[in-house]
């Protein structure tokens, strides 16, 4: 072999390595003594994170199980993790270039057949869905997450999402004030709706040391801010929001209107079927004790029952959610219900709609966004991995072998959607308007340049009509 071959076998060895290298899932191995059991409180463990570049930090960490369904799938548990020092004490940590902090998510997706539409619909809803305030994240109001591979005390468990929680750091939520004299002043606050450390929720009250309260019968809240305050005082701002749900001038002064908007849309863009209900969402507000820094924001939590999808993983191989927009709108719970009554919050949605439609929830911009993630796990061999392991175990999570033939029948139903929406908001799609404006007879040709039949008879896909490029649904 010449010089010059050697150095071509060489160089292409070398990109080879790179591109496989590139396409590798960073490794997070976790250890503490004993199994993991469904009501695990924190234990004491270590973690160990290899990134895709070969870096690693290892560091003493606590771990419990978190989330009432994934609790169900003791195979592959979704669970918290908070970093510590070697003396137990918490410390922030930048993990996978994602923001510092102490307390971590490792999401198992159990439920999830694609392990990635939580993923998918906050890196939608942080698109779009921005804080009008400053804070040191840029106005984020949702997590953000990377994909890892998870062995827990050696054993392989897959796929899992790593993110950052909903706190008062992401949302630049103030500090609690206390005076020289220990008189505590409650500023930021922020209320997580929906919890199962509370069986019976039948009655209205403060639970567990007033950290958790039945605001109304099966509407149970978490404190989650200020967590070492809990009391009467730290959930009024929480009671007067319940108070202007029927009275939407008092909505308006309470609660963020255009933010309102955007979880709106996210819920009926995404049919996103178990957060329009009593759980699954936060609100919060930055200093209760300053009127122009009191205002309501809500912030959207586990949207893993979407895009065609639900609860417990039963929608898949092209049977999806029919949960239409209309459907969402009449079943719908405050303070939405209020706003929805509105022309103008109806105004509203559709003009977002209309800005949204093309750009963030653009069908070729979801598309890409699954694409992208299914390509991950594909070209890693992540996938091939997971469904490897779960194949040979008698107890498994949800998942489907083949991967590329569910990702397409999700855009094909997010297709669908999108021009439900348009029709929801009385928008004639571009496809649309792009036939009705070609004469009897146009002139359509296949993109490789040959000569198509009648418009009428053409399968689904992408053509040249009088020079244009139109989508035959």
């Amino acid at each position: 072999m010449t010089t010059s071959s050697c150095k071509i076998l060489l160089l292409s060895l070398l990109g080879f390595l790179v591109q496989a290298a590139a396409a590798q899932l960073p490794v997070l191995r976790v250890s503490f003594p004993g199994e993991m059991t469904a009501d695990m409180t924190y234990i004491q463990g270590t973690m160990t994170l290899t990134d895709t570049d070969g870096s690693q930090v290892a560091l003493p960490a606590k771990f419990k199980t978190r989330g009432a369904t994934a609790k169900q799938y003791l195979m592959k548990p979704s669970f918290n993790m908070k970093i510590r020092t070697v003396d137990s004490v918490e410390i922030d940590t930048c993990l996978l270039g994602l923001r510092s902090a102490s307390s971590w998510i490792l999401d198992a997706m159990a439920n999830d057949r694609i392990c990635m539409r939580n993923r998918v619909c906050f890196d939608l809803w942080n698109a779009y869905a921005r804080l009008p305030y400053t804070t040191s994240f840029n106005g984020r109001n949702g997590t953000v997450g990377r994909f890892v591979e998870v062995y827990i005390n050696d054993t392989y468990k897959g796929i899992y999402c790593l993110s950052d929680r909903i706190n008062r750091k992401l949302l630049g939520l103030k500090k609690p004030k206390v005076a020289d004299n220990g008189t505590v002043t409650i500023r930021g606050v922020l209320y997580k709706q929906g919890t199962t450390d509370v069986a019976d929720q039948s009655t209205v009250g403060y639970f567990n040391d007033s950290t958790i309260y039945v605001i109304q019968y099966h509407d149970a809240w978490e404190l989650q801010e200020p967590e070492d305050y809990p009391g009467a005082t730290a959930w009024q701002r929480l009671n007067e929001a319940y108070a202007s749900y029927n009275n939407y001038a008092k909505i308006k002064q309470t609660f963020d209107i255009d933010n309102l908007a955007d979880y709106t849309l996210l819920i009926m863009a995404l049919s996103i079927e178990d957060n329009w209900g009593n759980k699954n969402k936060f609100y919060s507000a930055r200093n209760v004790t300053q009127a122009d820094k009191s205002t309501v924001y809500c912030t959207p939590w586990d949207l893993d029952a979407s895009l065609g999808g639900n609860y417990n993983g039963t929608y898949y191989d092209g049977t999806y959610s029919t949960w239409s927009p209309s459907d969402i709108t009449k079943n719908t719970v405050e303070p939405f219900a209020t706003c929805l009554a509105q022309p103008d919050f109806q105004a509203l949605l559709k003009t977002k709609w209309q800005k949204l439609r093309s750009t963030t929830f653009a069908v070729d911009s979801v598309a890409k966004r699954l694409t992208d993630y299914r390509d991950l796990f594909l070209s890693s061999g992540a996938w091939a991995r997971q469904t490897a392991y779960w194949d040979a175990q008698q107890y498994k999570p949800l998942y489907v072998s083949d991967l590329t033939k569910e990702i397409n029948y999700i855009i094909q139903w997010y297709r669908d959607r999108h021009d439900t929406m348009d029709t929801y908001f009385g928008i004639t799609p571009d496809r649309i308007s792009a036939i009705r404006d070609t004469p009897s007879t146009p002139q359509v040709y296949t993109l490789d340049g040959r000569k198509a039949g009648k418009l009428s008879l053409l399968q689904r896909g992408i053509y040249i009509v009088n020079g244009r490029k139109v989508w035959i649904p």
